[in-house]
C-alpha cells in the first residue's frame, strides 16, 4: 500500500488495530532454520543443544529455570497433586473391572502414582537425551482406560499389562520420528479421539449415579457445585472439582447415600511399599496390539500438544515449534510408559489440566514439577491416603467423570475446529466419530466384523480416522497455481481462493489468514504501480505454507526495518518500504529475487 486514493486510511487502521492489540513491534524478526551439525544421527534427534534460544514473556513470574521461595513452590506442588489426584479413580476403575482385590486394587493405584511421578521427572530433566526439561506434570492416561476396559473378557491384568510394555517400547522407538507422526495423526484426528475419549466413559458416569433418584440428585448437586465454583473464578477455581467432590462426600455422609462401607480402608495400611505386578509376557497375544498401537498415536498427538501449548507459554518469541524438546518429551513419556507396564501400572500421560494450570499462574518454573513428583512418591507408599481418595460415594465419582467428560469432548471439539476442513477432512472426522458412537450403541453389524479389540469407541473411531487421512491424503494438490488480477471483486476471491487452499491442506485458520492478508497488501502495492497480473504459486509442508508471488515490473524495496506512521508522509520509497512490511510481519521468512525472463518475485514462507 502507498499513499494513493483510500490506502493510506486503510493503513492507519491497521496500525491503530495493532497498537490495541499489543502486537506493535519496532522491528521484524525472521527465523532461520538450525543450520544442524555433523553429529550422529542420535545426538542431531535428541541433543539439548539443537534447543532454539527463547526469551522470557514479560506477563511470566516465574520461568522454566527460575526457584520460587520454599512456600510459594510447596504450595503450588501441592496445588498441582490436587489436580492429579483427580484423574486416580481412572486406574481404580480399572483395577475393579479386572476382579482385582481391594488391596490389590490400592497396589495397583500406588504403581500408577509412580508411574505419574516418574514421568514428571523424566519430562524436567534438563540435559542429556530424554525430558523436555520443562514441568509437565502426569496423570494416568485417559486415553488407555478404555482399551484396558475393552479387554476381551476373561483376559487377566498381567496380559494386558504385556500389551501396554511392548506398546512402550514401540513409542520409544517411534519417539524421533514426530514429522511422520504429524501426518498419520493430524490436529483434527487427535480431536476426534480425545472427543471419543470423553464420549466412552459417559455410560460409566452414568450407570455410576445410582439406582435411585436421591442417588442421581446428589450426583447432580455435586456436578453443580464443581460448575459453580469454576465458573466463579478466582484462585478457589482451580480447586473447583475438590471442592465439590468435598462437598458431594460430606452429604453422602449425612444422608447416607452410596457411602462405602470403608472396609478397604480400614485394611489399608499407613505405609507400604508399592508391590509390582509383573505382566504375564507369555501370554501376550499378537491381536491385542492393534488398539493398544491406535491409542498410542493418539496419545502422541495429545502429549506433543501439551509440549508445544507449554514452550508457547515459556518462550515470548514463540512463533512455531520447537522439535527437539518436544522429540525428547515424546520419549520421556514413552520410556515411562514402558516402565510402567513392565512393572504392572497404569500407563501415565500428560496433564493438560496441569499445564494450563502453570500457564494460569504464570509459574513455569521446573522446580515446582520436581518437588510435587517427590509429593507423590510419599503418596504412592502411604495406601490409607490412596484408600480415602478411592472411598468416594459412587454418585460423587460420577460427577468427577462427568465433570471430566465435559472438558475431554470440549477439547476435542476445540481441536477439530482449528483447523481448516474440507470434505476430505469432513468425512474423516465424521465417519471416525460415527463409528466410534456406533461401538457405543453395540450396533450388531460392528460387533459382527469387528475384532473385539477394535469393539471400543476410541480405537475404532480412531482406526477409521487414521486410515481414511491416510488413504484419502494423496488425493489433496499440495502444490496449486492461481493469478491475481486487480479489478472489482478481487478481494473476496483471493479470500475464498486462499480459504479453499486451506480447506484442503487442513492448515490452521490462523496460517491461512496471515497468507490471505499478505497476497492483498501485495495486490494493493503493485496496483498502485499499474501491475496487471500477480502469478502465485502456493506450496504446502507439513509445517509451513510457501508462497511465491511473481510479478512483470521493477523490484520492491526491502520492508522497514523499523516501520513508523510517519513513513505514510514521507517519499514512495518509504511508503512501499512500509506497505511491504505490513505485507510480510508475519510470515517466518522474506526473500525477494530477480526471476529469469526478467520478472520480479516474493517468497514468503508461514509457519503452520
Amino acid at each position: 500500500m502507498v499513499a494513493r486514493s483510500s490506502s493510506i486510511p486503510r493503513a492507519f487502521r491497521i496500525i491503530c488495530r495493532h497498537v490495541a492489540q499489543g502486537h506493535w513491534h519496532q522491528g521484524s524478526s525472521r527465523i532461520r532454520p538450525h543450520s544442524g551439525s555433523l553429529a550422529s544421527p542420535l545426538h542431531r534427534l535428541f541433543a539439548p543443544r539443537a534447543d532454539r534460544p527463547t526469551s522470557r514473556p514479560p506477563q511470566i513470574e516465574h520461568g522454566v529455570e527460575d526457584r520460587p521461595g520454599a512456600a510459594q513452590t510447596l504450595g503450588l506442588a501441592a496445588q498441582q497433586i490436587g489436580i492429579q489426584s483427580i484423574y486416580l479413580i481412572l486406574p481404580g476403575l480399572v483395577g475393579a473391572h479386572f476382579g482385582l482385590l481391594p488391596l490389590d486394587i490400592l497396589n495397583f493405584v500406588s504403581l500408577s502414582v509412580v508411574a505419574i511421578a516418574l514421568a514428571g521427572l523424566l519430562q524436567a530433566l534438563p540435559r542429556g537425551p530424554i525430558g523436555s526439561g520443562y514441568p509437565i506434570a502426569a496423570i494416568p492416561t485417559p486415553i488407555f482406560v478404555a482399551v484396558y476396559l475393552a479387554a476381551t473378557p476373561g483376559v487377566g491384568l498381567a496380559a494386558v499389562s504385556a500389551a501396554a510394555l511392548v506398546t512402550g517400547l514401540i513409542g520409544v522407538l517411534l519417539a524421533g520420528t514426530l514429522r511422520r507422526l504429524q501426518k498419520v495423526v493430524p490436529t483434527e484426528v487427535a480431536g476426534v479421539v480425545i472427543l471419543l475419549i470423553g464420549v466412552s466413559l459417559l455410560p460409566r458416569a452414568l450407570a455410576a449415579t445410582g439406582p435411585t433418584t436421591a442417588h442421581a440428585a446428589l450426583a447432580l448437586v455435586t456436578l453443580a457445585v464443581m460448575m459453580g465454583v469454576a465458573l466463579r473464578g478466582g484462585k478457589l477455581s482451580r480447586f473447583a472439582v475438590l471442592v465439590g467432590a468435598g462437598c458431594g462426600t460430606l452429604v453422602a455422609l449425612a444422608h447416607g447415600i452410596g457411602v462405602s462401607d470403608g472396609a478397604m480402608l480400614r485394611a489399608a495400611p499407613w505405609f507400604a511399599l508399592p508391590r509390582p505386578m509383573l505382566p504375564a509376557l507369555g501370554g501376550f497375544d499378537l491381536a491385542m496390539l492393534p488398539p493398544f498401537i491406535v491409542a498410542l498415536l493418539a496419545c502422541f498427538a495429545s502429549w506433543a500438544g501439551d509440549l508445544v501449548a507449554f514452550q508457547r507459554a515459556a518462550d515470548g518469541g514463540w512463533r512455531r515449534p520447537d522439535t527437539p524438546p518436544i522429540r525428547r518429551g515424546l520419549l520421556a513419556h514413552s520410556i515411562a510408559f514402558a516402565t510402567t507396564a513392565a512393572l504392572g501400572g497404569m500407563p501415565p500421560g500428560s496433564s493438560s489440566a496441569c499445564v494450563g494450570l502453570s500457564i494460569a499462574t504464570r509459574v513455569l518454573a521446573r522446580r515446582v514439577a520436581i518437588w510435587g513428583s517427590v509429593g507423590l512418591l510419599a503418596l504412592a507408599c502411604c495406601p490409607k491416603l490412596l484408600a480415602l481418595l478411592l472411598a468416594l460415594p459412587d454418585p460423587v465419582e460420577a460427577a468427577m467423570l462427568l465433570y471430566v467428560c465435559c472438558f475431554m469432548i470440549a477439547t476435542g471439539c476445540q481441536l477439530m475446529g482449528q483447523r481448516m476442513l474440507d470434505t476430505r477432512r469432513t468425512f474423516t472426522v465424521g465417519l471416525g466419530i460415527a463409528i466410534g458412537i456406533g461401538t457405543l450403541l453395540r450396533v450388531p453389524v460392528f460387533e459382527e466384523f469387528l475384532p473385539p479389540m477394535l469393539q471400543a469407541p476410541v480405537t475404532a473411531g480412531a482406526l477409521v480416522a487414521i486410515l481414511l487421512n491416510l488413504l484419502t491424503a494423496p488425493l489433496v494438490a499440495q502444490r496449486t497455481d492461481f493469478t491475481i488480477r486487480p479489478g472489482a471483486g478481487m478481494n473476496q476471491a483471493l479470500l475464498d481462493e486462499v480459504e479453499a487452499l486451506g480447506g484442503g491442506w487442513g492448515a490452521r485458520r490462523e496460517t491461512m489468514s496471515h497468507v490471505g492478508h499478505a497476497l492483498l497488501e501485495l495486490e494493493e502495492l503493485l496496483a498502485s504501480r499499474g501491475v496487471a497480473e500477480i502469478r502465485v504459486q502456493a506450496t504446502y509442508a507439513t509445517d509451513q505454507v510457501q508462497i511465491i508471488a511473481a510479478w512483470d515490473g521493477a523490484q520492491l524495496p526491502r520492508p522497514s526495518p523499523r516501520p513508523s506512521a510517519t513513513d505514510l508522509e514521507g517519499p514512495a520509497v518509504a511508503q512501499e518500504a512500509f506497505a511491504l512490511w505490513l505485507a510480510t510481519r508475519n510470515a517466518d521468512r522474506v526473500d525477494q529475487r530477480q526471476r529469469p525472463d526478467g520478472g520480479e518475485e516474493l517468497r514468503l514462507a508461514f509457519a503452520d
